[in-house]
């Protein structure tokens, strides 16, 4: 399965991505901050 890591600050419009992206079949990672989003990178 593909893992996708959204980064998004606003609640509501990463909710939505999260259930479309996963309603068609990818992993999903949310994370609210760039900060946030790089570390995870590379702990990957």
């Amino acid at each position: 399965m593909t893992k996708i890591l959204i980064v998004e600050d606003d609640e509501k419009i990463a909710w939505l991505e999260k259930d479309y992206l996963e309603s068609n079949g990818y992993e999903t990672v949310l994370l609210d901050d760039g900060r946030s989003g790089i570390r995870s990178i590379f702990r990957s």
